[in-house]
């Protein structure tokens, strides 16, 4: 991984191609979904939702993202890009729950042909993976996963935790 100027790590070999666009529909910590105007419109995603606490599990927070994508007016998405979207969802929070110290944030938007999913925890660590001591070793997949699964990772320190955003492309990579 690289560290860009604003201390975030990038994976090598990917591009946040994302970065400063504006989302066309948004699921913030609190569970708001806030839908910038016009693209709103022309996607005819939903209004906002109810306000909602950060996720407590990773069903709650994939719960989230799928009525984040099922506010998508058009063609239903493939069935694998749904579920890459929320093995990642599902892989960032769980990390956040087991090795974090807890979500302090969570956030998915629909972003320039992809989703976004952004969670911060409460453990400067950052995420790492190496050789298991034993094949019967459990654990260990996750990390890895997100990385194969996003066009691009980043994590990005902060004094009392870090943020961990990946994206996901919105149509199949053809893989």
């Amino acid at each position: 991984m690289t560290n860009d100027a604003a201390g975030r790590e990038e994976r090598p070999g990917t591009a946040s191609g994302t970065r400063g666009r504006q989302p066309v529909a948004a699921v913030d910590a609190d569970g708001h979904r806030s839908v910038p105007q016009p693209d709103a419109q022309r996607l005819g995603a939903p209004a906002a939702s109810e306000h909602e606490p950060c996720p407590g599990t990773a069903a709650d927070a994939r719960e989230r993202v799928r009525r984040l994508l099922d506010g998508l007016a058009g063609a239903p998405l493939p069935a694998r890009v749904v579920n890459d979207i929320l093995l990642v969802t599902s892989e960032l929070v769980t990390n956040a729950l087991r090795h974090g110290g807890g979500i302090a944030a969570f956030r998915a938007e629909i972003v320039g042909g992809a989703v976004r999913v952004s969670v911060t925890d409460r453990s400067p660590t950052p995420p790492s993976s190496g050789p298991r001591p034993h094949i019967a070793t459990p654990g260990g997949f996750g990390w890895p996963l997100v990385q194969r699964l996003s066009r691009s990772v980043a994590v990005t320190p902060a004094r009392d935790g870090k943020t961990i955003e990946a994206v996901v492309p919105l149509v199949p990579d053809g893989t």
